[in-house]
């Protein structure tokens, strides 16, 4: 009479085969869910750069010389008016976009949901160009950094480059 089934040598050989596949391909998944959400990030600070900046500019130009902080504060709107916030970012203020010659951070992202710090900079609009959005990964966790404060050398620009 012939017996079918697996041996006890063949089913460890294909545990340690799955064990080795599952060992190799998790941080390639970790990897891909961080550049997902880094992805995200680009694309919000893209929307800020080519819609919600520019729109919020256009009319602070004509009642505010351009400066977008006065404009947001005079009409009351806040970030979460003028777009979708992604899951992404933990807190932000557009208002801390005020200085055409300094980089604030106006946006600071969630840790526990991108693996890593990030943080969005303004340098705020003028009565001549309008405000402009950066993506940094930061060096200080997003509890020490503060709404506007001022990029430091410690920050590395990720978008635009």
């Amino acid at each position: 009479m012939k017996k079918s089934g697996f041996t006890m040598i063949e089913l460890i050989f294909v545990i340690v085969v799955l064990g080795i596949l599952a060992a190799v391909a998790l941080p390639k998944f970790q990897k891909v869910g961080e550049q997902a959400h880094v992805g995200n990030l680009k694309s919000f600070t893209g929307t800020l750069n080519g819609t919600v900046g520019p729109s919020v500019w256009s009319k602070a130009v004509t009642e505010n010389e351009g400066n977008i902080s006065k404009q947001l504060s005079d009409d009351g709107e806040t970030l979460a008016d003028l777009t979708d916030i992604p899951k992404e970012i933990k807190k932000s203020d557009l208002k801390k976009c005020d200085d055409p010659n300094k980089i604030k951070m106006i946006a600071i992202g969630d840790e526990a949901v991108n693996g890593a710090k990030y943080a969005i900079g303004c340098a705020g609009g003028n009565g001549v160009k309008s405000p402009a959005f950066y993506l940094y990964k930061t060096a200080k966790t997003a509890t020490a950094h503060n709404l506007g404060d001022v990029n430091n050398s410690d920050d590395t620009l990720i978008f635009p480059k």
